[in-house]
């Protein structure tokens, strides 16, 4: 390396399973871990003492020189030796093989050894680490924390639990109800390793047996690492890279590694990956279009999304097990013998069937696949570039019908039912009233709906805050509820999560950290079917936060899980959550001088409504003054 002065500077490097920092001088941990390796319970923090310069890196009091000869040797030991006083020299040893019986068939062991196993143990700091193998190979190590339990969630490795929480802590997690305790002398690993493999652990898990596996990473310029084995230096190199142009380099040597075909081509033309074969001559032309470039993918929720390999394809909006299903397809790795969806059957045998058959009657299309909302976009891709197109699975042509006269006609299918928010429609196709008045008004009427509302401070600014559990302080940490402060930003707040507007920009995050989605103006607020607030935006706001998809989806996943959702009209109209009452203020007023807000409740819902108590006499009086009042 070159300083600015043309000085030539060694540099020390540390790896660890297989990712390696440079130690730039003059920089602190923080900046030098790019790979999370402290937030993902690699290491357990800053080595001690840390100090690099141009000339030395200073660790324990220790000071070893860049021109040491034996420099490498004694850095390597001195961290190693810091690792091993805190327990953390090595990885957790994997767990035991369990041994098939012996009657028992090859492919049913395969199919055990290739689900995840987890492993959950303390270490001598007290530390909750849990671990995630498949066979022999450790996929992923976490701490006790939600950011950790949610990368583990989107990676595929575990089914997402109905309710999660863990300590503030870390010394306790609660998984659907059960609570399992590591504080005060408590260690219930044992009990929480086996509820994890027993209800948790994911059967088409990420990873399972396939060649390629795509993992998230903030940190990766994509936001992802992909691991497969190649030869690197004669040897065969089986860890995870940056999901970058050197790695699909790599994928791409025939010799080397040898899962694509010699004619296939792998472009990243960031935000999208191009897929393309060598011709003849010379050039290259897309994958052909058919169902044979179609990678569809099954969620956990039964939301489907499909991946056209014969266009670009934009991998800001796949998640990792969508992007293994991608490299995996048959179109793309010639070892696949299948097509190899998570929990969906491949296009192709079931298209293939129907073409041989004419005289079998059509089946009817299959009825649109439930939206999971807000981390399963509808919205549709830009025209340029199509991208995977998320909602139900498209029909199959239908044959010629032959079926002889004589023959009776086939039963016909059940209509699906429609969607149960389509009664908004109309009401969200209204432009809403200028923003300085919007959050003012549904704040009042979202105040009157739930009967209280009370003044205080959100940190140091005023503030009007509407309850929605038994702790009616905003300053109160078990508080869950809407607010309003005094410069007219609307928002809600729970167990630390936090989701605000103001002026077309969102926040969304913690009180500490939060992003921010710019212009992304609030059409309408309701709750749903499950008590939780919704506030519905315009489409495409998951363009407007600037990072990457699946780190945005993480975020909208942890404010559901806390009890509000953002959500666009469309994905409203199409998620199967009935909508229960929304608020919204439509430019068109029947007295511009008094705006107001409007209250509708889903059709069926007003009798249910009727008998809901009124709010106090006196409400006016602890809620906001109308816009303008003086």
């Amino acid at each position: 390396m070159f300083l600015p002065n043309e000085r030539e500077v060694t540099l020390f490097t540390l790896t660890l399973e297989g990712e390696t920092i440079s130690l730039l001088p003059l920089r602190n941990w923080s900046q030098l871990d790019q790979y999370k390796w402290r937030a993902r319970g690699k290491v357990p923090g800053t080595p001690v003492g840390l100090e690099i310069t141009h000339d030395y890196v200073k660790v324990a009091s220790e000071v070893v020189s860049t021109q040491d000869p034996e420099g490498p040797a004694k850095l390597q030991k001195l961290l190693n030796e810091w690792l091993a006083a805190a327990a953390w020299g090595t990885p957790p040893p994997p767990p035991p093989e369990a041994s098939p019986p012996a009657a028992a068939p090859a492919a049913s062991a395969r199919a055990e050894d290739l689900a995840p196993h987890f492993r959950v143990e303390v270490n001598k700091l007290g530390q909750v680490l849990i671990s995630c193998y498949q066979n022999k190979e450790l996929l992923e190590t976490i701490g006790l924390n939600l950011p950790g339990l949610t990368n583990l969630i989107s990676q595929g490795l575990m089914h997402k639990p109905r309710s999660l929480q863990v300590g503030a802590l870390h010394d306790w997690i609660e998984l659907d109800g059960e609570f399992f305790s590591f504080g005060k002398g408590q260690n219930d690993a044992a009990r929480l390793e086996a509820t994890l493999n027993a209800r948790y652990r994911s059967t088409a898990a990420l990873g399972r047996g396939r060649e390629v596996v795509v993992f998230a990473n903030a940190a990766s310029p994509t936001g992802f690492d992909i691991l497969f084995a190649a030869k690197v230096g004669g040897v065969i190199d089986h860890r995870r890279r940056p999901l970058n142009e050197q790695s699909l380099g790599l994928l791409q040597d025939y010799d080397r590694c040898g899962l694509l075909p010699k004619d296939m081509v792998i472009k990243l033309s960031p935000p999208n990956f191009i897929f393309k074969r060598k011709t003849p001559d010379g050039g290259e032309r897309y994958l052909d279009e058919g169902p044979e470039s179609l990678v569809t993918v099954t969620g956990p929720r039964g939301e489907i999304t499909m991946v056209d390999l014969s266009r670009p394809v934009n991998y800001s909006r796949l998640t990792a097990p969508e992007l293994t299903a991608v490299f995996n397809h048959p179109a793309v790795n010639q070892h696949s013998q299948a097509s190899i969806e998570r929990g969906a059957p491949s296009l192709k045998p079931e298209l293939e069937p129907m073409a041989a058959s004419p005289a079998a009657p059509a089946a009817p299309p299959p009825p649109p696949a439930p939206v999971a909302a807000p981390s399963s976009p509808v919205e549709s891709q830009p025209a340029p570039v199509p991208g995977p197109q998320r909602g139900a699975a498209p029909a199959p042509a239908k044959p010629a019908d032959a079926r002889p006269a004589s023959e009776p006609a086939p039963a016909a299918a059940p209509a699906a039912a429609p969607p149960p928010n389509l009664w908004l429609q109309e009401i969200l196709r209204h432009t809403p009233i200028r923003r300085d008045w919007f959050n003012w008004l549904i704040y009042r009427r979202m105040a009157e709906f739930f009967g209280n509302s009370n003044e205080g401070y959100f940190g140091p600014i005023p503030c009007w805050a509407c309850s929605l559990n038994e702790a009616e302080d905003i300053c109160d940490p078990d508080f869950r509820g809407i607010f309003l402060t005094q410069k007219g930003g609307l928002g809600y707040f729970n167990q630390g999560r936090i989701i605000r507007f103001c002026n077309d920009v969102v926040f969304i995050g913690t009180l500490e950290t939060a992003i921010e989605g710019i212009r992304v103006p609030l059409v309408a607020v309701g709750a749903d079917s499950q008590c939780r607030l919704v506030f519905i935006v315009r489409e495409g706001y998951r363009d407007q936060f600037g990072i990457p998809g699946p780190s945005l989806a993480g975020e909208l996943e942890l404010l559901r899980e806390q009890g509000a959702l953002l959500m666009s009209i469309k994905e409203v109209l199409h998620s199967p959550e009935p909508i229960e009452v929304a608020w919204t203020v439509p430019s068109q007023q029947d007295d511009p001088a008094n705006p107001q807000a409007m209250e509708y409740l889903r059709p069926g819902a007003e009798a249910e409504a009727e008998g809901r108590e009124a709010p106090p006499a006196d409400a006016d009086d602890l809620m906001p003054p109308p816009p303008g009042a003086d």
